[in-house]
């Protein structure tokens, strides 16, 4: 009897998957450095009106009141 070769499709997908990102990344990688952004980025800019607004609600609290 010929027994059949048992092939783990799982680890086939997952392996597909690993190369198909790590292809992604790279070209996503290449594109960033050849297209840099400028200024600040929108997650960027709502940290920074948070951290703003903490400062001056620590500044009003221990200064002011």
């Amino acid at each position: 009897m010929s027994e059949k070769k048992v092939r783990n499709k799982f680890k086939t997908y997952i392996w597909d998957y690993y190369l198909t990102n790590r292809e992604i990344g790279r070209q996503n990688d290449e594109y960033n450095r050849e297209h840099p952004e400028k200024g600040l980025n929108s997650n960027a800019k709502v940290y920074l009106a948070i951290i703003i607004l903490g400062l001056i609600g620590i500044i009003v609290k221990y200064f002011i009141l």
